[in-house]
């Protein structure tokens, strides 16, 4: 089983995520014939280690074509930027909201199933543990919470679409 681009990303995102997170201190990944394997302890056991490389020169031949055969794009590349930039415009947020970021590459979702109703809109008041959404990555489940008390100002991802690490999904006004 070979690794496409897709799920090159999905493991760079589980692996940012797990780097970025205080509640993981390994991180083992099996997908078809790849092993990966992080960990911010001091020793590691030697023989994971090789595999996480053999994962690494995957990228690099699929990614070398894409500027090379579009050198052009990459200026147009540059203008579709700003266009992303407003959805970043609410971290520049008041003093008293909060901006709920994605933790990591995934699929935005506002309710827990189809055709129930979302999890919170706008103008909601939520608590600290109140989930937002769920995010999925390669099949699993996570929950968005609020970490904070508050009412949603703003909700800034849509239903079922891809997400990036730290795109804003939500934005939160503190309670005073």
């Amino acid at each position: 089983m070979s690794l496409n681009q897709p799920d090159i990303r999905e493991l760079k995102s589980l692996v940012d995520w797990a780097h970025t997170t205080t509640d993981v201190r390994e991180l083992s990944i099996k997908y078809g014939d790849v092993e990966l394997f992080v960990s911010r302890n001091e020793r590691t056991a030697a023989a994971p280690s090789p595999a996480a490389p053999a994962a690494v020169p995957a990228p690099a031949p699929v990614a070398a074509p894409a500027p090379v055969s579009a050198p052009a794009a990459t200026a147009t590349a540059v203008a579709p930027a700003p266009a992303a930039a407003p959805p970043s415009a609410p971290a520049a947020a008041a003093e008293d909201e909060v901006v709920i970021t994605a933790p990591m590459v995934g699929t935005f979702y506002a309710s827990p199933k189809p055709g129930a109703p979302e999890f919170v809109k706008v103008g909601d008041r939520v608590t600290a543990d109140s989930v937002l959404c769920i995010l999925e990555v390669m099949k699993l489940m996570n929950n968005i919470e609020a970490k904070v008390d508050g009412v949603v100002t703003q909700i800034l991802a849509e239903n079922e679409h891809a997400v990036e690490y730290g795109q804003p999904l939500m934005v939160i006004k503190r309670d005073a």
